[in-house]
């Protein structure tokens, strides 16, 4: 194991990685269920959503020009302040309704430094350890995520919003902190909003198809705890499933990336499946515990699922001749315009069917799973990496 520690890089890009993963629990894991918490209905609650997903998609090619002339690091702290602003609007429901025009710009800033993980991988990770650098990744962010989901669950149940709401801040500015140390200025010799426009326009790349189809599983990642507290109309039962879910995914995450650097394209299509399926039993499920043990399995299996296709996007993105920060960008934008484009959708469609909507969400979600994994295995980086093993 000591080659995936024997780099300085790697060290902060783990802590780097705790500290926001554990900041960020709580617009993450929570964010949909504390807006229905509010009152705010489902309809608006994927309105909203799209509305930050638009903004944050404009705003991406900033990552490029800060990072460029401040360093990633600044791009981050920038970002980060909008997601304190994001939590404490959050935390204190009853400004939502209010400010709503805010908290939907804060969450849509929030997503400015979304391409630094592709970009800090690209360029500190080596290929042959990718596999199980990012199963260490998504290891450290699981339990980021259960401890904060602890904190989260006491902090709304007790009512303690001002302790909650500062270590949360805390550990936003402790993941900049940690940056720093690995800090550098992204190349940018071109206009970084028309190379990015004109490469999602005119270019055939499977990797921008890759990460608009994506969107689904965004999705579904983010409303499932909303399924999931519908069913059981409770939060503390909630929060614990959550924890529990959260702890038992570290076995499985651990399991993968030492066999996706064997075989990525094996690898894909195995997870692929078993996503396949255990998002198809959220479609047919009807009682509480069936749906509260599927989304057990399904957070499990979702870790794995975005260990293996993290690690093809990020050898996608390494071995291209195209510019990696440049593509990390594009890579977002087309995630988020799509989703600007699915949640109003949505939207409307859940006005006139409520929560029915979920059945949509899941049958794009599983056909998702099935096109993504058939663009990384026509990838043609994807198949010279596997002549070569």
């Amino acid at each position: 194991m000591k080659e995936y520690f024997y780099k300085p890089e790697y060290k902060y890009m783990y802590l780097a990685n705790v500290s926001y993963s554990f900041a960020n629990a709580l617009s993450e894991t929570f964010g949909t269920v504390m807006l229905y918490k509010s009152g705010i209905p489902i309809w608006l609650i994927l309105l909203i959503y799209g509305l930050r997903f638009g903004i944050t998609g404009l705003l991406t090619p900033l990552f490029v020009s800060i990072s460029s002339r401040f360093g990633i690091a600044k791009c981050i702290l920038i970002s980060n302040i909008f997601s304190i602003i994001s939590a404490y609007m959050m935390i204190d429901g009853t400004n939502i309704y209010k400010n709503i025009v805010i908290f939907i710009l804060a969450m849509g800033f929030m997503g400015l430094s979304n391409p630094s993980t592709d970009s800090l991988s690209s360029r500190y990770v080596e290929t042959e350890h990718r596999g199980r650098y990012n199963s260490l990744i998504n290891i450290s962010k699981i339990i980021a995520v259960a401890l904060a989901s602890g904190l989260v669950a006491w902090g709304v149940i007790s009512d303690n919003n001002i302790i909650l709401f500062t270590v949360i801040a805390i550990f936003f500015l402790l993941q900049y902190i940690f940056i720093r140390k690995i800090d550098y200025k992204v190349e940018n010799k071109t206009n970084a909003f028309k190379a990015s426009m004109k490469y999602i326009i005119k270019s055939k790349s499977r990797y921008k198809i890759i990460y608009a189809l994506r969107t689904s599983h965004i999705i579904e990642r983010q409303y499932v705890p909303l399924y999931l507290f519908i069913a059981v109309k409770d939060f503390s039962v909630f929060s614990s499933i959550i924890i529990i879910s959260l702890l038992l995914q570290v076995i499985t995450v651990s399991l993968i990336g030492k066999y996706t650097d064997k075989n990525i394209s094996k690898s894909n299509t195995l997870v692929t499946i078993i996503k396949v399926i255990i998002t198809s039993v959220f479609l047919f499920a009807k009682n509480k515990v069936t749906i509260a043990f599927n989304k057990v399995l399904n957070d499990n299996f979702e870790k794995v699922y975005e260990t293996s296709i993290n690690t093809s996007i990020q050898n996608i993105i390494k071995e291209s001749k195209e510019d990696n920060d440049l593509l990390s960008a594009v890579g977002q934008m087309s995630l988020c315009f799509t989703e600007v484009i699915v949640f109003p959708l949505l939207a409307i469609i859940s006005s006139f069917i409520g929560e029915k909507v979920f059945i949509i969400i899941f049958i794009l979600s599983i056909l998702s799973s099935i096109f993504i994994n058939i663009n990384i295995k026509n990838n043609k980086y994807i198949e010279k990496d596997q002549k070569t093993m």
